[in-house]
């Protein structure tokens, strides 16, 4: 009777495809496409960008397997895919501002100009709450909303209480509405875009 072959690690099928192995890249495609899939799907409800945007981390995965460095093969690809999908909602911002800031500029010229001046602005008022936090606070603002890790991830990873985490996060949410108080009007109109 013949033994199964041992299923492969990720780190193993990392090694083989940092040396050109189409077939190892094929079984780490297999193992995380679907999640990786599912991840956009999730967020925008379209089939077709949840393909593209799956399809492009993976070959972005392969065009980098030789100078690349993978310690956690589904937070690399999760964490390259919230960057593809990011990339893709600003684009579609710019666009969408693009298109409202030439309707403004035929109708009105003031008022494109104050609204540039005014996310400007929010993005400055932004930078100053993130820099009003204390260090390990900015480290756990960070980890829980830029990189979407969970109270329990970014409490194993800085090895802290859960406890610790929340009141951190709870410590920079409110330093950022103390920063962005004179905003909401123009957040609440930033968030109909998304």
């Amino acid at each position: 009777m013949k033994n199964k072959p041992a299923i492969e690690t990720d780190t193993d099928l990392l090694a083989k495809i940092s040396k050109d192995d189409q077939v190892a890249f094929k079984e780490l495609y297999k193992r995380y496409w679907k999640q990786c899939y599912q991840q956009v799907l999730r967020r925008s409800g379209d089939t077709m960008l949840a393909e593209d945007l799956t399809q492009g981390v993976f070959v972005s995965l392969w065009e980098k397997r030789k100078s690349v460095t993978v310690n956690n093969v589904s937070a690399y690809l999760f964490t390259a895919l919230r960057f593809r999908f990011i990339t893709y909602l600003k684009s579609q911002i710019h666009e969408e501002t693009y298109t409202s800031h030439s309707l403004l500029e035929a109708c009105d010229p003031p008022n494109s100009v104050e609204m540039a001046m005014r996310i400007k602005e929010l993005n400055e008022a932004i930078d100053k709450g993130v820099a009003m936090m204390s260090p390990k606070t900015k480290a756990i603002y960070t980890l829980s909303r830029t990189e979407h890790y969970s109270v329990k991830e970014i409490a194993n990873k800085l090895n802290l209480s859960e406890k610790a985490v929340e009141y951190h996060i709870t410590q920079s949410l409110k330093t950022m509405r103390l920063a962005l108080k004179d905003f909401l009007p123009l957040i609440l109109l930033l968030q109909k875009l998304f």
